[in-house]
């Protein structure tokens, strides 16, 4: 007997006795018996939410397990029932996925989940909408100045999209170089959440890693999963977890996070009217969840690579390695089709891709050309201001910011250790799609919501 919180599952093993003395006739004999389930109203209800998300919270299924992190990194089976995430606290939500064995244990709410038993760890993005502070209209950088570190991008979360006519908003422009109605000081829904029409994302914790059968892991401590082309990290992300929808992270999801870290969500402080936004510290390490070159996650000085300098941030976002984006620059200048992409290196095919949705499109162009960016993937709107050798410097905290073209058609993100100072979360440049040993890729999962 016991007792189920939603979208949790026990098992356990029925034992027969059978008699020392038994003869032969106890063989052939059918055992009948049931399993009785009260469901009670109130306790669906009272499952814990964040006021200030306004219903876009978490969205979980019986594979995901909802977790806290403790300040030692240990990971602890949340109670759905009492807070477990709080945004304005900037602790994020974060759930697991388990190994095989460990779906088989019975764990319960407040127990220590051990790491073996982890086979990926994800965090909660959830739908907001945010102040447009910079178009990105740009054709060359001579007019560009410094916006200064401490922008603190402003969100505001929820389910309901901006539109059209509406005081201060516009609807979401999600084409290439696209602006709509939009304008400085409008609010508008980040693109991020309209291709799957989600409550949010879980985007994972780590840079993908793989196990010893070449599968999906994301996981801290480990060498990222690198030296493949975008088709082999397209094609194994899509195939992970279809029921949860699983996909390669694309440049408006990279955008979403890199937002949200940028916010008083975030890193990012508000003292006597004073912003501060502290920068997510450089994994030198080639190991996922690292922090400089000898800080491994299970250090608690790690936090200061993660987007919300605590565990329960997204890490690798700065430095480690490069990561491949699902976005693409095309032929044409006004791109609606998945047969425009320039596949070029990257072994994809059009018939890889289900739909468009797990794409970004970019319009053909040259690299300094930032207005073709989708406003919020994290490029033109940070207005890319200097050159640092071969790159431009985007106006937040010196990032590289080099846009992809038709010879390098494919974007990455955050950097790598090498690159130093000029990595970082808001960091992109472009490549052909080839195997690269310092190029690696993330997980999105886009479950639909349960309401």
């Amino acid at each position: 007997s016991g007792t189920l919180n939603a979208y949790t599952s026990k098992e356990h093993s029925l034992r027969l006795w059978l008699d020392y003395n038994a003869g032969n006739d106890a063989q052939k004999k059918t055992l009948e018996s049931k399993v009785v389930i009260e469901a009670t109203q109130n306790e669906f209800t009272s499952l814990y939410k964040d006021p200030i998300l306004h219903g876009a919270d978490p969205v979980l299924n019986e594979e995901l397990v909802p977790v806290k992190i403790n300040n030692q990194g240990k990971v602890i089976k949340a109670d759905l029932n009492n807070e477990w995430y709080s945004y304005e606290k900037r602790e994020w939500a974060n759930a697991v996925l388990l190994t095989e064995e460990g779906k088989k244990k019975d764990i319960d709410a407040g127990d220590e989940i051990d790491e073996n038993d982890i086979e990926s760890y994800f965090v909660w993005i959830p739908k907001y909408r945010y102040k447009l502070w910079d178009l990105g209209e740009y054709t060359t950088t001579s007019s560009i100045t410094n916006k200064g570190d401490s922008t603190a991008i402003e969100i505001e979360f929820g389910l309901i999209n901006t539109e059209d006519g509406k005081n201060k908003e516009c609807t979401t422009p999600r084409e290439s170089g696209g602006k709509g109605e939009c304008q400085k000081e409008y609010w508008m829904t980040h693109p991020a959440f309209l291709a799957f029409d989600t409550n949010g994302l879980w985007v994972g914790k780590f840079e993908t890693s793989k196990t010893s059968t070449e599968t999906v892991q994301i996981k801290p401590n480990v060498t990222c999963w690198n030296n493949i082309n975008i088709e082999t990290m397209f094609n194994t992300s899509y195939d992970y977890q279809r029921e949860l929808d699983s996909h390669m992270m694309k440049n408006t999801e990279w955008g979403a996070v890199a937002y949200l870290t940028q916010s008083i969500y975030g890193r990012c402080t508000v003292e006597n009217e004073k912003t501060t936004c502290t920068e997510v510290s450089l994994n030198a390490s080639a190991k996922t969840g690292y922090s400089s070159t000898n800080i491994p996650y299970t250090t608690n000085t790690s936090v200061a690579s993660s987007t919300t300098n605590n565990y329960s941030g997204v890490y690798d976002m700065s430095g480690g390695v490069w990561e491949y984006m699902a976005s693409a620059v095309t032929k044409v200048s006004n791109p609606t089709s998945k047969d425009e992409i320039i596949f070029l290196n990257s072994g994809l095919e059009a018939n890889d891709i289900p739909s468009l949705n797990y794409v970004d499109l970019y319009a053909t162009g040259t690299e300094i050309q930032y207005n073709r960016r989708i406003l919020g993937d994290a490029t033109g709107e940070m207005g890319p201001f200097g050159r640092s050798g071969e790159y431009y410097i985007s106006s937040f905290f010196n990032d590289f910011a080099h846009f992809a073209s038709t010879a390098n058609p494919w974007p990455a993100r955050g950097g790598r250790s090498a690159n130093g100072a000029n990595s970082g979360i808001f960091a992109f440049r472009l490549n052909t799609g080839v195997k690269d040993s310092t190029i690696s890729f993330r997980v999105v999962l886009s479950p639909k919501s349960v309401s």
